[in-house]
């Protein structure tokens, strides 16, 4: 099946690591514009990649940033009929280990972020009459994890409240709102897991072993995808059968 990719333009946020650089890789092979955002200037740089990759530092806690870059996919592109939204951190502090300090870091990137994100999408994609929205949740927020700390799971337990809500307020704007909802995945984030604790997690999981960065993003862009355009207000597991929604 075509997704119908060519020529849509796809605004991706954590491009630069991860299942953002996966998706990005993606999408320009199969001739789509992305406008790549992330705070990682160098890497952005070093994946820049012809007309159709628009390079956007940004952070996303940061309004007046995330704002200047939907508009510059806007004035790039023509349009913005996607938006995939993978920038995040992870906090493995414990409860005990929590400070005021590192709770707001973590909201302000991963839940103020995300919110941040749509809402300077949303005056784009109402003019030109739709678009797609795909957030990132996590299965520590479905199961609660000792992997990520109580901060980073609620924040996405947060995405995930957002993630019906905003279906709910969209929808009638032809706007579509889902997320995908990795298990463990080996990203940037899975650096320092021993070898023991991975092949704990896969022998857990039903497909015996743990996610790859592309395999989350793809699902994404199908999300984002016109293929996609009856869907919306769901949260998509992608963790290899550990968990069940």
């Amino acid at each position: 099946m075509n997704l119908g990719l060519e020529g849509k333009t796809f605004l991706v946020t954590g491009a630069a690591s991860g299942m953002g650089a996966s998706a990005t890789e993606i999408l320009l092979a199969a001739g789509a514009n992305v406008a790549a955002c992330d705070r990682d200037k160098e890497r952005l740089a070093a994946m820049s990649n012809g007309s159709a990759m628009l390079p956007i530092p940004v952070d996303i806690a940061e309004q007046d940033q995330v704002m200047a870059a939907a508009a510059a996919c806007r004035d790039r592109f023509g349009c913005i009929d996607a938006v995939l939204h993978f920038a995040a951190i992870l906090d493995r502090h414990t409860i005990d280990e929590l400070t005021p300090e590192i709770w707001d870091r973590v909201m302000n990137v991963n839940l103020r972020g995300t919110y941040l994100v749509v809402q300077a999408v949303l005056p784009h994609m109402r003019e030109q009459g739709g678009g797609r929205i795909v957030l990132t949740a996590s299965d520590s927020a479905r199961m609660g994890s000792l992997v990520s700390g109580p901060a980073y799971a609620a924040s996405k337990g947060g995405v995930i409240a957002l993630t019906h809500t905003l279906a709910l307020y969209l929808g009638p704007s032809n706007i579509t709102v889902n997320a995908v909802c990795p298990g463990l995945t080996m990203t940037g984030m899975s650096e320092g897991w021993s070898q023991d604790f991975i092949a704990k997690i896969a022998s857990r999981t039903p497909l015996g072993r743990l996610a790859q960065p592309d395999e989350v993003a793809r699902v994404a862009i199908f999300l984002g995808s016109d293929a996609a355009n009856f869907v919306t207000g769901e949260v998509v597991e992608v963790n290899g059968g550990i968990h069940f929604d």
